[in-house]
């Protein structure tokens, strides 16, 4: 746990001066969208180094691992997604209805059809492959068209795991996030390897931060007809009205 133990409030400065500490930098730039970084206090990143090591999976876990890795774009989500909620207090994994939490992606925070009034929001990680070689939509509105995130959550993708351990199918997926236009495909044939430590079938994937009420877009292929069930790895940051429910009442935007 020493890369939580080194988060501070103090300060570190590059060579042209710059301040490159993640929990005190005031914005960080991704895919040409710069976003603003709100302050987080002592108390506050306190209760994050606390909870979010003991939110992670035992110390052989591959995910804890990639997890550990991904820290500092956590912080970054954290502090962006606290000062698109007007700066409001970060209580951890108990906060009250109007203050900010955080917690794993829970398929519920994500949609498959729907209109943003009236999103048709995710159950499972499911998606069905009914041909090979065929794009099919994962995360969207009808049309397809992006998805909107609520505007009382954001959260932060840093890998993909597939639920189907040893048999996922997913070969390939790509994102479009906010204003930054659609991302690259990305290859996640690996998932069928499981080329880690135990054997998991994860893969890291460029960092994805979603504000609240950003648009979000996403399609898959296989080479497999089948039905996978691939998670999105990371965390959700919100208030804790929309965190804490069981059944899913958000809208877009």
């Amino acid at each position: 746990m020493h890369r939580l133990a080194g988060l501070n409030l103090t300060p570190r400065v590059n060579a042209a001066g710059r301040d490159i500490n993640p929990c005190t930098m005031p914005e960080v730039t991704l895919y040409r969208e710069t976003l603003t970084l709100g302050p987080l206090d002592a108390d506050e990143l306190e209760v994050f180094k606390a909870q979010f090591g003991a939110l992670l999976a035992a110390p052989s876990s591959d995910e804890r691992k990639l997890m550990l890795d991904s820290l500092s774009a956590y912080i970054y989500a954290l502090r962006c997604i606290k000062h698109e909620l007007n700066d409001i207090k970060f209580r951890g994994l108990q906060p009250e209805d109007t203050e900010l939490g955080f917690g794993f992606i829970r398929p519920q925070f994500t949609a498959a059809a729907g209109t943003a009034a009236a999103p048709t929001w995710k159950r499972n990680w499911q998606i069905a492959y009914a041909a090979t070689g065929t794009w099919y939509d994962w995360f969207y509105f009808n049309g397809p068209v992006p998805m909107i995130l609520s505007k009382d959550f954001g959260f932060v993708v840093t890998h993909l795991k597939s639920l189907l351990t040893p048999t996922p199918v997913m070969a390939e997926c790509r994102f479009e996030i906010g204003r930054t236009g659609i991302l690259i495909p990305f290859d996640v044939r690996m998932l069928r390897v499981g080329d880690t430590e135990n054997g998991t079938s994860i893969v890291p994937i460029p960092t994805m931060i979603l504000k609240p009420k950003a648009s979000f877009y996403a399609r898959t292929e296989s080479d497999i007809v089948d039905t996978d069930e691939v998670a999105l790895g990371g965390l959700v940051f919100g208030l804790g009205r929309v965190l804490k429910e069981e059944t899913p009442t958000w809208t877009g935007g």
